[in-house]
């Protein structure tokens, strides 16, 4: 029997942690902005949250929680995928990405999917909202409503993500020029390396 408390919730906490945008939604954001496929950003972004979320509810976070060792591996992981392209934003902003939107457009579908695949699957952030928050909660239900529960959190992330997405698309008509693309190229760095320092100090207190 579908347990409908258990998908709304899942649904209210999941969309509560979305709607903070992180690394991830960030280069969603931008890849939106860059006229990618809705549908395909949308289903890798909300599919890798499915596979977190499943993975947490099956016993990841509670991994997690008894190998401290496999946390600070992870963490670690995480903040140099997001130096990386904290350097790579970065880059583009001192440059001027005026030139480069253009090209970036004629990027294969290979490469920018990969993209996000690593930051949607790597991102420490999503690991915190998904493995560690919503798997922790879904495991503590019994194993019907942890179902349901993680299905709730699978549909906020397909709402949260469609509507970003329509946001981004929205709002591209207003990042012709190259200036404008600079300024987002500089946030997405800043972002990026706030997110990497934050968990380094985490690491650093854990050692």
């Amino acid at each position: 029997m579908l347990d409908l408390s258990a998908a709304m919730q899942g649904f209210l906490l999941a969309l509560g942690l979305f709607i903070c945008p992180g690394p991830k939604d960030i280069l969603v954001f931008r890849e939106a902005l860059l006229g990618r496929s809705r549908v395909m950003l949308v289903a890798i972004s909300s599919g890798s949250d499915l596979f977190l979320i499943a993975g947490g509810v099956l016993g990841v976070s509670a991994a997690l929680e008894t190998f401290p060792a496999l946390q600070v591996l992870l963490q670690s992981a995480g903040v140099a995928l997001l130096i990386g392209h904290a350097l790579q934003a970065a880059r583009a902003a001192a440059r001027g990405s005026g030139a480069s939107v253009a090209s970036a457009t004629k990027v294969g579908k290979g490469s920018w999917v990969r993209r996000l695949l690593v930051m949607s699957l790597g991102n420490p952030a999503s690991w915190l909202d998904t493995v560690v928050i919503l798997g922790s909660v879904g495991a503590a239900l019994p194993t019907s409503a942890s179902v349901t529960f993680s299905v709730g959190a699978f549909l906020a992330s397909i709402v949260w993500f469609t509507a970003w997405v329509a946001l981004a698309r929205g709002a591209s008509h207003w990042l012709i020029p190259s200036k404008s693309w600079r300024i987002v190229d500089a946030v997405t760095a800043i972002a990026m390396l706030g997110m990497a320092l934050w968990l380094i100090t985490g690491l650093v207190a854990r050692l």
